[in-house]
C-alpha cells in the first residue's frame, strides 16, 4: 500500500505542476521608455510601453545577439509629439521585415518593410503598436519577422 501512495502523490504533484503551467500568465509591462534605450534578453516577451510626448527623438536598440523566438511588443503609450520620432534598431547588417499596416482617416495602407530601422512617426497616436519576432538569429544577419503592427501615419525607416 505504500507503494500506492507514493504513485498517487507523484500523480497529485504532476497535476498541480499542469495546473500552474497552465495558469493565465500576465504580461510584463516595462515603464515607458522616453530616450533611447538597449534592450536586453531579459526584456524578450514584454510589452515595451513608448513615450514619445516629449520633443526629442529617441532610438530603442534590439539585442543584437538574440535567440531564435524572442519577441517585443511595442505601444505608444502617447500621442508622439509632433516633433518626435521614436524608432526601433536591430543593428548593423540585420533586418525588420513585413508588412506594417498604417490606419490613416481616409484609408489604411499596408507596406512591405526590410530595414535596419522601423518606427514610429512625428505625431503618431497612441496605441500605435508593432509586434516583433526573431526568425534568424545568424550573427551579423539577424532577422526580425513583423507579426503585427498599426499605426495612425506610416511607419518610418529612419529618423529624419
Amino acid at each position: 500500500m505504500g507503494s500506492k501512495r507514493v504513485g498517487f502523490a507523484r500523480i497529485r504533484s504532476l497535476i498541480n505542476e499542469n495546473t500552474n503551467q497552465l495558469k493565465h500568465r500576465r504580461a510584463v509591462v516595462r515603464t515607458a521608455l522616453t530616450a533611447d534605450t538597449p534592450l536586453t534578453a531579459a526584456d524578450q516577451g514584454s510589452v515595451i510601453l513608448i513615450d514619445g510626448s516629449a520633443a526629442a527623438n529617441f532610438t530603442i536598440s534590439l539585442p543584437t545577439a538574440p535567440e531564435v523566438g524572442s519577441e517585443y511588443y511595442f505601444c505608444l503609450a502617447d500621442d508622439n509629439n509632433a516633433a518626435a520620432q521614436v524608432v526601433v534598431d536591430s543593428g548593423v547588417n540585420n533586418k525588420i521585415e513585413g508588412f506594417a499596416i498604417a490606419l490613416l482617416a481616409s484609408s489604411n495602407t499596408t507596406a512591405y518593410h526590410s530595414h535596419r530601422i522601423l518606427g514610429f512617426d512625428d505625431a503618431a497616436k497612441k496605441g500605435s503598436m508593432m509586434h516583433i519576432v526573431c526568425v534568424d538569429a545568424t550573427a551579423g544577419a539577424v532577422r526580425w519577422l513583423i507579426i503585427d503592427s498599426k499605426s495612425s501615419l506610416a511607419f518610418i525607416n529612419a529618423i529624419a
